[in-house]
């Protein structure tokens, strides 16, 4: 029997709805629901925010067509490097690679704060325990490395049970606010053109881009993937329309028990209670304590998912020679990112090591910190992830209109606004005055700069290479 090379993953390991439950836990529907929704209604365009919603669902789901033609002829852990190296060259997919490597793992160390800080309320409030954040950090982290080296499966099935049970709290919530209030609940208000641009439509954006941030990490899978070229189109599909339609729904309920039109007003007033108090109305009193642990439980799950994604991204520019070959190396019999995964934790551990040694707030200073260079950063990839595919698909002398023009290029305009917006509501993002944390956007174009000059100094990219790409097209091949 041949021995499983120390630089794959293991082929033929998960399912697409693995896949969906290892994105949709990323976007933690219970997670944005009780904090990001509220900052939606609160401060950016009330009573329409289920329709910014929806509005935001159909540009990722117009970006999805586009990205999944590209996943059936490039299968790769570094998805973004490998789709826009394969469409617009090595130059910009190294750049392009090496903002999503400190993307994922800034949205890493992001939900080591949130779980940290969480952790220490409810553990203070529901069991009278006071300590400190960084331990209950350190030990999500540590459940996230050990499940991750452990193989996709357990971290499918461990993902699976979290995401069902919180996702279960919301669609009761959903069904018996119908159930007990009717129609009431469901304000038609919340899909008129005019409210939707009312307020602060651009803030609104914002805010509900962030809560779908993990759905385009199915291809990151796709080496993994039974049948990659079937099952990472499926998944993302799959991903994107569990996750728009639980948004939706769920946002358009809460905004109705909180007074409907007048949930702007409830929201600015509490945005901390607007969810919470929305739920205990409706499920009663006993459900807040069920909500905090689940808020928990959501968070680890948030943790594993990019856990695993950031390890992938390192793991593959190991494997491309430009980060250090060891981190390469997978468990020599589960197949898993072993060197790239306890790397990825100790970066992680070190970075909060620093806010903790300078006495830091978690969710304030660490968390809005790193929240606003994580997502900023993913959508701009969303974007010249678009724009890559016309090329890629012209070069291989065979475009469908549709697919690999239209949808992707209108998905890319609508993401390049959406970045717009968050670079001019940057400092909202924060909540910092700090000229130098606001500032931050601008490693993004470093590690750019940084990235395109490797990618000009290489002389071969493996990742090309197996595509078949590279800044000069070979004799077209017609698409199968």
């Amino acid at each position: 029997m041949t021995a499983p090379r120390r630089d794959s993953l293991k082929a033929d390991s998960i399912t697409p709805w693995g896949i969906v439950f290892m994105v949709v836990a990323t976007a933690a529907p219970l997670t944005a629901m009780a904090t990001a929704l509220p900052l939606v209604v609160g401060f950016g365009n009330g009573v329409a925010a289920p329709g910014t919603f929806l509005l935001v669902a159909v540009v990722l789901a117009l970006f999805a067509v586009g990205y999944t033609s590209m996943s059936a002829h490039v299968v790769n852990a570094g998805a973004f490097y490998a789709y826009i190296s394969a469409g617009l060259g090595r130059r910009i997919g190294m750049a392009a690679g090496l903002v999503a490597v400190v993307a994922y793992n800034v949205l890493t160390i992001y939900v080591v704060g949130l779980i940290g800080y969480f952790s220490q309320q409810t553990f203070e409030a529901q069991l009278g325990l006071d300590l400190p954040w960084w331990l209950f950090s350190a030990v999500a982290l540590t459940i996230a490395l050990v499940i991750g080296v452990r193989g996709v499966e357990l971290n499918v099935r461990a993902l699976g049970v979290i995401l069902l049970i919180e996702t279960g709290v919301l669609v009761l919530f959903d069904l018996v606010a119908v159930a007990r209030h009717g129609l009431d609940v469901l304000p038609a208000e919340s899909f008129s053109p005019s409210e939707v641009v009312s307020g602060s439509p651009g803030l609104a954006l914002l805010f509900a881009v962030t809560c779908f941030i993990g759905f385009e990490a199915t291809a990151i899978f796709g080496e993994e993937a039974r049948d990659p070229h079937r099952t990472v189109p499926k998944a993302t599909y799959l991903a994107i329309s569990v996750i728009g339609t639980l948004y939706v729904l769920t946002a358009w309920i809460l905004v109705g028990t909180n007074g409907g039109t007048d949930a702007g007003s409830v929201a600015a007033a509490d945005p901390g209670a607007f969810t919470i108090d929305a739920m205990a109305s409706v499920l009663g009193d006993g459900s807040t304590t069920v909500i905090d642990w689940l808020l928990l439980t959501s968070l680890l799950a948030v943790l594993m998912a990019l856990h695993n994604m950031s390890s992938r991204y390192l793991m593959a520019f190991g494997r491309e020679g430009v980060l250090p070959r060891y981190l390469a190396r997978t468990h020599p019999e589960r197949q898993t990112p072993q060197a790239a995964g306890i790397t990825q934790a100790a970066i992680v551990a070190l970075a909060a090591l620093v806010y903790v040694v300078a006495g830091a707030d978690p969710y304030v200073d660490l968390g809005s910190q790193a929240a606003g260079i994580g997502s900023l950063s993913v959508i701009i990839l969303m974007a010249l992830c678009s724009f890559s595919v016309p090329f890629y698909f012209r070069r291989r002398g065979a475009v469908r209109p549709w697919h690999h023009v239209i949808a992707p290029v209108a998905a890319a305009l609508a993401l390049a606004y959406f970045a717009f917006v968050i670079l001019d509501n940057y400092a909202v993002v924060t909540g910092s005055d700090s000229d130098l944390v606001n500032a931050m956007p601008v490693l993004i174009l470093a590690t750019a700069v940084v990235g395109f000059v490797i990618g000009s100094r290489q002389r071969r990219a493996p990742i090309l290479d197996a595509v078949g790409q590279g800044d000069q097209a070979e004799s077209p091949t017609p698409t199968p």
